[in-house]
């Protein structure tokens, strides 16, 4: 980050001549530059992009202005805009750092056939970088090429050989292609091109137990005692042959197969899983959703180191309302990898429709530190304060996320409409003609039904929407007051200590409980 922090500096500066040979108007784009430099590390993103856009307006060619301006569109979720302004700084003049970020934000976009074109780009460039093969290769995994990314692979071979690393991602994807006879070529080619080496001939005779072709594995196996006799490894192979992945069954039976072999491809697994969860999404199929339960599950169990694996388990959580176990998935998540910005917002938005709002000040607040200009770690870290009654944090942080989205009319608006219902909290006023559907999460979400069960509780509605993991404040001294209502005292003593456990700042919380103890 300190390089990409400094080079666009570095750069605007070496495009200027000597200082006593410049121009008014350069002497003013070197100003503006700095000027519009300063707001941003001030996280006034919003003003930084402003300065930028018109310093370009003015020098459309500077290409630091268009690197910098492309990162602050990035850091305010403007992916789209990011990309065209890095393009043209690229084109500009071409260099890794600026094709490394572009290939950075044609990932977190999904655009994956354009970073496949961009390496394309480079490979033509600079033919002998492995690296770059690698890296198109994988662009085209994840657009589920995988007849293009294994010719880039050929490609890469026939210029450097055989190579481990390379023979072991085809015979991935040969793998989970289905392609059986090429993938056990791609082994056997790697043992003939290293017939010392007898970790590829392991790497083979697991392969061939995996297919249940035991013939094959003994052989392999005995081949490796014949030249290193005290492998153990090999003989404990020929004594008792490890079981077979069990498959799954019913329709499911191949799925599960592929998701349980180890070698295949991660990115080609979760290809194949992400178009079934986004029909959950959008049909709500129970039956869909608890087959899918079980692959993602399987993903899980074989790649427990693997961030993706456990964010696509609590994306299908997410889809089916199963909030609790789609949190506690994207903590997972974030533990493994903690750099993907869209795996925060879902956790917040997750744990803040799952009523865990002492979670979601924990989380918030972190998520702060890695990405302070994201307006929806803002809108969440505020509706954690205000819905335990710290409306004076709750207020700073919503004017934060004002700032930030002040450009947008619609999400500035959805901000605005947020601050009323504030208002109305802090002054323990009626809704009146609050839109509760543009609240976050809607007339079901927690603000909007904390709202409407304020006005008119319904003690069977407000228990129902209780769980273990509830640490919304306002809303347990609510429930306790219904409890209090219905003259279960001790009911009302608990949820109202839980109140307080969830860092309720409610000025008259403090005297219900001591009304209840009188």
């Amino acid at each position: 980050m300190r390089t990409l922090f400094l080079l666009p500096l570095l750069l605007a500066l070496a495009t200027l001549p000597a200082q006593s040979e410049m121009t008014e108007k350069e002497v003013k784009l070197e100003e503006q530059f700095i000027a519009a430099k300063r707001e941003a590390l001030l996280g006034k993103t919003e003003a930084a992009i402003d300065l930028f856009q018109a310093l370009l307006e003015e020098d459309p060619r500077n290409d630091p202005a268009l690197f910098e301006l492309a990162r602050l569109q990035h850091a305010a979720g403007q992916t789209t805009p990011a990309i065209e302004a890095l393009r043209r700084a690229y084109t500009l003049r071409p260099n890794d750092v600026y094709a490394a970020f572009l290939a950075d934000l044609y990932q977190a976009a999904g655009r994956y056939r354009d970073g496949a074109e961009l390496y394309a780009e480079l490979i033509r460039q600079q033919p002998s970088q492995a690296e770059n093969y690698l890296e198109q290769a994988a662009f085209l995994v994840r657009a589920q090429d995988i007849r293009g990314a294994m010719k880039v692979y050929n490609d890469l071979e026939d210029r450097i050989g055989v190579n481990a690393e390379l023979s072991r991602r085809k015979h991935a994807l040969y793998l989970g292609t289905g392609d059986h006879r090429r993938a056990e070529q791609e082994l056997i080619a790697l043992v003939e091109a290293f017939p010392e080496e007898l970790a590829y001939r392991h790497l083979l005779a697991g392969y061939y137990r995996s297919q249940e072709e035991d013939k094959k594995a003994r052989e392999v196996y005995q081949e490796i005692l014949r030249r290193e006799p005290a492998d153990v490894r090999a003989q404990l192979a020929l004594q008792d042959a490890a079981p077979t992945p069990d498959g799954g069954g019913g329709d499911d039976r191949e799925l599960m197969a592929l998701l349980a072999r180890a070698d295949v491809d991660l990115d080609l697994k979760v290809g194949k899983l992400l178009p079934l969860i986004q029909q959950v999404a959008n049909t709500n199929d129970r039956a869909l959703a608890d087959r899918l339960l079980a692959l993602t599950a399987e993903l899980r169990r074989v790649h427990p180191d693997a961030a993706k694996a456990a964010a696509i388990e609590g994306d299908l959580y997410f889809h089916t309302g199963r909030l609790t176990e789609a949190a506690s998935s994207y903590r997972a998540t974030l533990e493994l990898d903690d750099t993907v910005y869209p795996v925060w917002e879902q956790l917040l938005a997750a744990l803040y429709l799952d009523n865990q709002l002492a979670d979601l000040r924990k989380y918030a607040e972190e998520a702060l530190d890695i990405f302070p200009n994201r307006p929806a770690v803002y809108v969440h870290y505020a509706l954690a304060e205000a819905l335990r009654a710290d409306y004076a944090e709750a207020g700073n942080l919503l004017q934060q996320a004002q700032l930030m989205v002040s450009a947008n009319p619609e999400a500035a608006a959805a901000v605005a409409e947020l601050e009323k219902a504030f208002a109305a909290l802090a002054d323990d006023a009626p809704a009146g003609d609050l839109d509760l559907a543009r609240l976050p999460g809607g007339q079901a979400g927690p603000l909007a039904f904390y709202l409407a069960q304020r006005a008119a509780p319904d003690a069977a509605a407000l228990m129902a929407a209780d769980h273990p993991a509830n640490t919304n404040a306002l809303l347990l001294e609510l429930m306790g007051d219904a409890r209090k209502a219905a003259g279960d005292k001790a009911a009302a003593a608990s949820l109202y200590a839980r109140a307080r456990a969830a860092g309720s700042r409610s000025p008259s919380l403090a005297d219900k409980i001591s009304a209840l103890k009188s």
